[in-house]
């Protein structure tokens, strides 16, 4: 099935959603548009869930998921950095806006199984190999690299205004790298004190890792601001033609 990109953006309109991920249909990383992009039957089928932070638009829908899978057998499960998992359950999961959805309801198991995760250090899941990345973000925040038993390697950078170069050196070796590119050129500014990159700054770091000797995989920029989704698409196009490279934004419902 591949990795299907539910969201590619950092806010969400009729036709825009919260930067998602769902891979093979059973895997998600992150959980901003989760709900709001599939159907009941989908979202059953939701085994286990990467978070990269705790901002908002990366966790909304974890509530609305664990009760609309509630008749569920299997609980889901949760992994992210201690200060996530945390967060989360503090502030959406906290018995009181959203039931404590870590506990059982009414006899039925809990819906979630929180696991904590450390920078460098993999795990299995669902037979997928997956490790933690460290990203720079204003939050405790990580990116993963995902390797299915077969099919492509992903990675995701989740939120970041840090260095990409772990990530393309990593063994794994990802075939496709979701990087977050928020801002354009113009809004420098606002990346810098939001934590963010731009097409400049992404551009960079590729031309340092060209110089490098290494070879890059394809690079599909998500968490694009919707409001400069023009200028993100000019700027993000030049960058590609100045390094003669393949780097196509992603976009809603896009299937890698």
């Amino acid at each position: 099935m591949g990795t299907h990109v539910l969201g590619a953006h950092n806010l969400e309109t009729q036709q825009a959603r919260h930067t998602c991920f769902l891979i093979d249909g059973v895997l998600g990383i992150d959980a901003g548009s989760l709900v709001t992009s599939l159907s009941l039957g989908e979202q059953g089928k939701i085994l286990a869930l990467l978070l990269t932070h705790q901002h908002f638009d990366h966790g909304r829908d974890l509530p609305t998921l664990g009760l609309t899978t509630m008749d569920s057998p299997e609980s889901i499960h949760v992994y992210g950095l201690p200060e996530t998992l945390e967060s989360v359950h503090a502030h959406l999961l906290d018995g009181q806006v959203y039931p404590d959805l870590t506990k059982g309801l009414n006899d039925t198991p809990p819906r979630f199984q929180f696991h904590s995760v450390e920078p460098g250090v993999g795990f299995d899941v669902l037979g997928y190999t997956v490790k933690p990345v460290p990203a720079s973000h204003p939050v405790p925040a990580v990116g993963y690299i995902v390797r299915p038993a077969s099919g492509r390697c992903v990675a995701f950078t989740g939120d970041t205004d840090g260095d990409i170069l772990p990530i393309l050196q990593d063994e794994l070796a990802p075939e496709v790298v979701f990087v977050d590119v928020t801002f354009p050129d113009s809004l420098e500014w606002r990346a810098d004190v939001s934590g963010h990159l731009t097409p400049s700054r992404l551009g960079r770091q590729l031309r340092a890792a060209l110089d490098a000797g290494i070879k890059l995989p394809k690079i599909v920029p998500v968490h694009m601001s919707l409001q400069h989704q023009e200028e993100l698409n000019e700027e993000l196009s030049a960058v590609a033609t100045e390094l003669g490279i393949e780097l196509t934004p992603g976009y809603e419902n896009m299937m890698v």
